[in-house]
């Protein structure tokens, strides 16, 4: 069954964020992997705009190199939010992701904008994406849901956001702590 993409699944703030969060949830355990296949990549890259309008498509390989960029990603940004140091593993398989698909697959411009050439192209945009976040990170930090595990921009006034949707965990936070205190 492919998985349909809604604005639901575009929460983070951020394509590598999004990118990451291509899993149904992380915590308490792992969930069902929403790249099931590489249809639904290629319909997820499609969705968040990667896609030059003449791509090529992807195969099995190229799905199994998405899920170990999505891995890598899970390392950085989990860093990120505890506090520790980024992950020299997990920061080596970016950049060697985006150093093998800049020029052939990806155009960068000028102004530092990056464009995918083909599906793969793709792939190494997102790997630029989490390079930038990784080592430059925004004033917004990054935050980890805490019910799902899913990661997203703090972009809350006071910087205190503590889900990755109102409209998903916020409401079942808020539903079961209701539920608690009127039995």
């Amino acid at each position: 069954m492919s998985t349909a993409w809604s604005d639901g699944h575009f929460i983070a703030g951020d394509i590598a964020l999004d990118f990451a969060n291509t899993v149904f949830r992380r915590t308490p355990e792992l969930g069902a992997d929403l790249l099931g296949g590489a249809d639904d990549l290629m319909s997820w890259l499609q969705r968040a705009e990667l896609l030059p309008s003449r791509a090529d498509s992807l195969d099995d390989a190229a799905l199994r190199r998405a899920r170990v960029l999505r891995e890598h990603l899970w390392a950085i940004f989990d860093a990120q939010v505890d506090g520790h140091s980024l992950p020299a593993q997990a920061l080596a398989g970016l950049l060697d992701t985006a150093r093998r698909g800049i020029g052939a697959e990806v155009s960068v411009h000028a102004d530092g904008s990056v464009a995918a050439r083909s599906a793969r192209g793709a792939l190494t945009v997102l790997a630029l994406a989490g390079v930038r976040l990784a080592v430059s990170p925004p004033p917004r930090p990054v935050r980890r849901c805490d019910r799902c595990g899913w990661f997203f921009l703090d972009t809350s006034r006071g910087r205190r956001r503590r889900w990755c949707s109102m409209k998903t965990c916020g409401n079942q936070a808020k539903a079961a702590r209701f539920r608690s205190a009127h039995p």
